[in-house]
């Protein structure tokens, strides 16, 4: 029997458990296996692994520092931007931090006190509802069944919720996605992040990352037959415009959300509550999720401080100004996402940096015409 059962040790569940995790019993779980070396674990996390200047005031704001280890280079200041169709091209200052995702993860776990049971490699298969303590069944990860009761329920497990989908299954949810990711080896990369727009193969985006002697590509689509053709597609055409790929190295795929309306913002009730993406808070302009779980993470923290009890409206009122960013940043995403706005902006150069003579040499879009 706990008091908290968090399901998911992203940012959101770890916030969540290294708040509480003194305060009351809690559990813990993840499907990583986050007592394994990353490369021993069967279920990684998919992410570009960037810091948004969200998430780098949200953790100012917990008084947290990331460690070096946590670091990747390069660390980049300016976005190259491309829309395909258009033969478009822009430069842009932007302050990310590039950092391992898997280590960041891992960090953020080594923070919530010893007292906090973890079960790594644990499934969540079934939920019982119960006024008093819900019962939870999980797969273990040597394969075998348990079962734990806790008076309050935390899904904090991502887009693909295995929470949401099993205790409010008539709650509209997020446009889902899908998001594909591959690295590659590379020689050198070009001293940019990317971010490509091409609506023949996505209406969302894709993205380029370099990582040491690696750099990531990914795109996210919408969810549906064709995806992985669709990525090679996309990856075919950013080497035909000049980009150095090597050998690909890996490459994995998971399901990102993309709400569009207050509607599909949902945190739960009663002793079943959501938090993260789970809830639905991620940018629908970016898919940037890390400042937003990490903040309603703390928010939820807060709620449940003073009680158990009395906790979900607490919650509520705490989360508003979050809700109220997601609707900010789906009307960005309307301009940014609408060819025509798009391209009336790249096309003014506003907030572009002046293109200079050693300027992306090897990226020529000329083959589009």
């Amino acid at each position: 029997m706990y008091d908290i059962a968090i399901i998911g040790a992203g940012p959101a569940g770890a916030t969540l458990a290294r708040r509480l995790g003194s305060q009351y019993r809690v559990l813990l779980v993840d499907r990583r296996r986050m007592d394994l070396d990353p490369a021993d674990s069967p279920v990684s996390k998919l992410c570009g692994g960037l810091l948004a200047p969200a998430a780098q005031r949200e953790l100012a704001r917990q008084g947290l520092g990331i460690p070096q280890a946590v670091i990747a280079g390069p660390q980049l200041f300016a976005v190259r931007t491309l829309d395909l169709a258009a033969e478009l091209e822009r430069l842009y200052q932007r302050f990310y931090v590039n950092v391992d995702r898997e280590e960041f993860d891992r960090w953020l776990i080594s923070l919530v006190p010893e007292c906090v049971e973890r079960c790594w490699g644990w499934s969540l298969s079934a939920i019982e509802a119960d006024d008093e303590a819900p019962t939870l069944t999980f797969r273990t990860a040597e394969g075998g069944r348990a079962s734990v009761r806790a008076r309050m329920v935390i899904g904090a497990d991502g887009a693909s919720s295995t929470v949401r989908r099993l205790v409010y299954p008539n709650e509209s949810s997020p446009e889902r996605y899908s998001a594909v990711q591959a690295v590659f080896d590379v020689g050198s990369a070009d001293p940019f992040y990317g971010a490509i727009f091409d609506e023949a193969l996505t209406d969302f985006y894709g993205w380029t990352i370099p990582k040491g002697g690696t750099v990531a590509v990914g795109a996210a689509f919408p969810v549906g037959a064709g995806v992985p053709a669709r990525f090679d597609e996309f990856v075919n055409k950013l080497r035909d415009s000049g980009f150095r790929f090597g050998r690909e190295l890996r490459r994995g795929a998971a399901a990102i959300s993309r709400p569009t309306r207050p509607g599909q913002l949902f945190v739960g009730r009663g002793r079943v509550l959501l938090a993260g993406e789970a809830a639905g808070f991620i940018s629908p302009s970016s898919a940037e999720g890390i400042s937003y779980a990490l903040r309603s993470g703390a928010d939820l923290a807060g709620a449940l401080a003073p009680s158990l009890e009395g906790a979900m409206s607490r919650y509520v009122s705490a989360a508003w100004p979050l809700a109220l960013r997601v609707g900010v940043k789906a009307a960005k995403g309307g301009a940014i996402y609408g060819a025509a706005t798009r391209r009336l902006v790249m096309r003014s150069g506003l907030g572009a940096l002046p293109a200079s003579g050693s300027h992306n040499p090897q990226v020529d879009l000329g083959w589009l015409r």
